[in-house]
C-alpha cells in the first residue's frame, strides 16, 4: 500500500469519493483546493493506492495561528471529514502518513471530523451530533409526517406574508447580512463573505442559498449544499425580532420541499450540541441524531486544546464580542475566523 499527496485536480479521486457511501462534499479534492485558494491554508490530499487502484483518501488542511496553534484538520470549514478507506490496510496507511506529515510540519494536533470513530488510540469528542431526516420523493408525504405544531407554524408564517426565494451568488449579500447579524448576537466571529462565494463558485451545481422575505425585507437565510442526495445545512440564521412570525420553521420547510422535488434522499439539519435548544427544535421535525465522533492526534508532550465558544477561557471574549458594534465584527471577524475552520 502506497500513500502520496495528490496533485490536484485529480478526476480519479473525484470518482473514488463519489463511489463511497459515507463521502461528503468536503471529501472532494475541489474542496481542498477551494480552501487553499480562499484562505491560503495549505492543503494535503492524501491518496492510498494499491498498484494503480485508489483504496482510500484523506483530505487535510494545515492551519497555523498564533492564537489557536498549529494543526491539521480534516476537513476545514465543514462539519465532516476524516479518511475514506476501502480496507483497514488503506485506513492504517493513510493515518500513519497523516501523523508523519503533521509531525514534519510541527503540528501540535490533528483533528479528524469522523462520523464513525476509527479504531486508534485517539482523543474522542462526542458532544456534537447531526440530525438526519429522510426525504421523500413527494413533498406532501413528508409534510403529512410532521406533527401538527410544525405545520401550524409554517402556515402562520405564510399567513404573515413571508415568502421564500432561492438562488446563488445574487443572493449572497442578503444571506451574509442576516447571518453575520446573528453571529454577532451569539458572540461568534463571522467567516468572510469570500468563503461562501468560493463555495458557490466552486460547487455551482451543489450549493444554493434560500431566503425568507417579508414585504421585501430578508429576515432569514440558509446556505445549503447537496452531494449524492445528501443535503447539508452548514449555515443559517433568522433575525430574532421576527421569531414571533415563525420564519425559521417556514424556511426549513421551504428548503426540504425543494430538495424533495430534486430527489434528494437525506436532510442534515446541521451540527448541534446535545440537549440544547437547537437540538430539541430539530428533534421536533422527526430527525434522528447521528453521533459525530471527532478524533484528535496530539504530538507527544502536548495537551489537546479546543477553541470552543463554551470553553471557560473564551467566555469573557464571547461576551465582549457581543458588545462590539456589528460593523466592527463584520470587519474584524473574518481575520479571526479564518483560523477557526
Amino acid at each position: 500500500m502506497e500513500v502520496s499527496v495528490s496533485n490536484l485536480p485529480d478526476p480519479l479521486c473525484d470518482d473514488f469519493v463519489r463511489e463511497m457511501a459515507s463521502a461528503k462534499l468536503c471529501h472532494m479534492p475541489a474542496w481542498t483546493n477551494m480552501v487553499e485558494r480562499t484562505f491560503g491554508h495549505k492543503g494535503y490530499y492524501l491518496v492510498a493506492r494499491e498498484g494503480r487502484a485508489i483504496c482510500g483518501v484523506l483530505p487535510l488542511t494545515h492551519v497555523r495561528s498564533r492564537l489557536f496553534g498549529n494543526r491539521m484538520i480534516s476537513q476545514a470549514f465543514s462539519n465532516y471529514g476524516g479518511p475514506l478507506a476501502k480496507s483497514p490496510t488503506a485506513l492504517e496507511a493513510l493515518c500513519k502518513y497523516a501523523v508523519e506529515l503533521a509531525t514534519e510540519h510541527g503540528c501540535e494536533s490533528m483533528e479528524l471530523r469522523n462520523t464513525d470513530p476509527i479504531p486508534y488510540d485517539l482523543h474522542l469528542r462526542t458532544d456534537k451530533i447531526s440530525m438526519y431526516l429522510p426525504l421523500t420523493a413527494d413533498p406532501e408525504e413528508l409534510w403529512q409526517s410532521f406533527r401538527p405544531q410544525i405545520r401550524n407554524r409554517v402556515r402562520k408564517a405564510e399567513k404573515s406574508g413571508i415568502v421564500a426565494v432561492s438562488g446563488g451568488l445574487e443572493l449572497l449579500d442578503d444571506f451574509y447580512r442576516v447571518w453575520t447579524a446573528r453571529m454577532h448576537q451569539l458572540g461568534t466571529p463571522c467567516y468572510p463573505r469570500k468563503l461562501f462565494s468560493s463555495i458557490l463558485e466552486t460547487f455551482a451545481n451543489n450549493s444554493q442559498i434560500f431566503l425568507a422575505r417579508l414585504r421585501g425585507t430578508t429576515i432569514g437565510a440558509i446556505f445549503a449544499h447537496c452531494f449524492s442526495g445528501f443535503v447539508q445545512i452548514p449555515w443559517g440564521a433568522v433575525l430574532i425580532e421576527y421569531n414571533h412570525l415563525a420564519p425559521t420553521s417556514f424556511l426549513w420547510w421551504s428548503v426540504m420541499k425543494h430538495f424533495c422535488s430534486v430527489q434528494a434522499s437525506c436532510f442534515d439539519f446541521g451540527r448541534t450540541t446535545i440537549d440544547t435548544g437547537p437540538h430539541m427544535f430539530k428533534k421536533r421535525w422527526g430527525a434522528t441524531p447521528i453521533q459525530l465522533s471527532y478524533q484528535y492526534w496530539t504530538r507527544p508532550g502536548h495537551e489537546l486544546s479546543l477553541a470552543k465558544p463554551d470553553n471557560p477561557k473564551y467566555k469573557n471574549k464571547v461576551e465582549t464580542w457581543k458588545k462590539l458594534p456589528l460593523w466592527m465584527t463584520r470587519l474584524v471577524g473574518p481575520h479571526i475566523s479564518r483560523n477557526l475552520p
